[in-house]
């Protein structure tokens, strides 16, 4: 294809969440945006492939030899390393097209930065979800429902009426403003499991459901921070039912990103995926909205699907196409595929119907294993109703944070074992740049308002003209260990945060802010 112009005012580089959201509302906001990804798919690292494109990327990043002289494929090189899958069985083979495959597993809070990008920018008409079923801990070679309300706890028949009498202090503790809490006061950096022992009397096996299942705390992470994602799922539970997580269909976060894709097209953008957008010759200087010198600012590259140069006043990318990635921190990723019923799902063979927390339609779970001889591992299990899988299978994608480089799919497959049986197995390890300090836990994105002119973005003052911003805007990757939970709310944020570099206008503005908010609370 050739484009109609050279000339754009954004392009964006990569089709990830962060991009996607930053594209859609810039298009919305007037702005001329052309919109390029070397994938032949959308979403980029939050994308969600089907069973063959995720044998084909394991096989790209595990090979070493390449001619491709691509930054962003030598950038993928090596953020993701020792990549391995089984053979596709026959029926796996005929069924391939059927998975959604998600990179990025996660969960969305029913309240936070995405649910209300979606709600103001009209994009959620695009996106189907459903209630996360439960979260569950592993105690031994039996798994637990973890309780999150008061309901929860008192239909819990586990637990001693001391014991719960216990457990709803410090579920109210922490659904608080614990901040200035004398309770908590010179212990904040204490870590969250201690402080749950020493100041509520709770035995290890409840401060462990709650540190590391419904704070999804990592091994000694101080309380302060831990607490705070707590009460941020806490007050996220009741908004669309008992669940605080939503869970996205058809593989969650590339299938919501792809929905951003949608409103950035209909908004004017312009979209090329595949060899024909991959991005090359990136040039930063004084390259003038027509190509002359001495015109201003700005940003060219080149594409094939274009005989000349694309010039833009800005370029929008993540680090990965204009620089090598750095590694500081090191996750083992483990996707497989089940047609046996992954044991958290079912019922205990002591339990009844009515005793069971599991109901017979469950088909999502998050399972906690606390660390003991290995590491913190988090567990998310998708059935056929999330358009996962096919009916009567299951996906389960498993994370733990590692040192060092070991075989990720020796380190997580005795945990899949515990799980279910699988028929497929991919496993890699993911290499992340350092984390930025811990925000205060989940927090809401203030969607339809202009930002503050405090707000610093790449050293340019978030709100400016995009006359006045800098030529190139980096997304930051999320680099934290929380993914499972926080990383779409990452991806919310940085989109908004780009838009705001580069304009002045309003993130997706609305007539109407009443998002039915006010009711939920009821």
């Amino acid at each position: 294809m050739t484009l109609d112009s050279d000339v754009f005012d954004v392009v964006v580089l990569g089709t990830g969440l962060a991009q996607s959201i930053a594209a859609a509302a810039l298009a919305k906001a007037g702005r001329t945006v052309l919109h390029l990804d070397p994938n032949e798919y959308y979403g980029g690292e939050q994308a969600s492939l089907t069973l063959d494109e995720l044998a084909t990327w394991v096989s790209e990043r595990a090979s070493a030899n390449s001619s491709s002289t691509s930054r962003y494929v030598a950038s993928q090189r090596i953020t993701y390393t020792h990549a391995s899958a089984t053979p596709l069985t026959p029926a796996l083979q005929a069924d391939r097209r059927r998975y959604a495959l998600s990179l990025f597993p996660s969960l969305m809070p029913s309240r936070g930065a995405l649910i209300d990008t979606l709600i103001h920018s009209d994009v959620a008409k695009y996106i189907e979800f459903k209630l996360l079923n439960g979260v569950h801990i592993a105690f031994g070679s039996s798994f637990e429902r973890v309780p999150g309300s008061k309901e929860d706890v008192f239909k819990d028949k586990s637990i001693s009426l001391p014991e719960k009498r216990k457990l709803m202090k410090a579920l109210l503790f922490a659904g608080g403003e614990f901040e200035d809490d004398p309770l908590l006061a010179g212990r904040e950096g204490e870590p969250v499991l201690s402080f749950l022992k020493s100041a509520f009397g709770l035995s290890d096996k409840l401060a462990q459901a709650i540190a590391y299942a419904l704070a999804f705390a990592d091994v000694d992470e101080p309380a302060l921070p831990a607490l705070r994602r707590a009460r941020g799922y806490l007050r996220s539970m009741g908004r669309y039912g008992p669940s605080p997580f939503l869970v996205g269909q058809y593989g969650g976060a590339g299938e919501v990103a792809q929905g951003f894709c949608r409103a950035c097209a209909v908004f004017g953008g312009t979209y090329i995926l595949g060899s024909e957008g991959a991005p090359s010759d990136i040039v930063v200087g004084d390259v003038g909205e027509k190509g002359g010198a001495g015109e201003g600012a700005g940003v060219s590259l080149r594409i094939d699907a274009h005989p000349s140069p694309i010039r833009a006043k800005h370029l929008l990318a993540p680090p990965g196409f204009l620089q090598e990635p750095g590694v500081t921190r090191t996750t083992a990723h483990l996707i497989a595929i089940a047609t046996c019923q992954p044991a958290v799902l079912r019922k205990r063979a002591d339990e009844s119907e009515s005793e069971s927390a599991v109901e017979p339609d469950d088909d999502t779970a998050v399972l906690v294993f606390p660390p003991g001889d290995g590491p913190l591992v988090r567990a998310l299990v998708m059935g056929a109703g999330t358009g996962s899988c096919p009916p009567g299978q299951w996906v389960v994608y498993l994370s733990a944070t590692t040192s060092g480089e070991p075989d990720p799919k020796a380190l997580l497959a005795p945990y899949l074992a515990r799980i279910t049986d699988a028929v497929f197995v991919a496993a890699y390890l993911q290499h992340s740049p350092e984390p930025e300090p811990e925000s205060e836990g989940p927090a809401s994105e203030e969607v339809g308002a202009p930002a503050s002119e405090a707000e610093e973005v790449s050293g340019v003052a978030a709100g400016a003209e995009s006359t006045d911003a800098a030529p190139v805007v980096t997304l930051r990757p999320y680099a934290g260990t929380h993914t499972l939970t926080e990383g779409v709310e990452h991806e919310a944020r940085e989109g908004a945060r780009a838009f705001r570099a580069l304009c002045a206008d309003a993130f997706f503005p609305h007539e109407d802010d009443d998002d039915d908010d006010d009711d939920d609370d009821e």
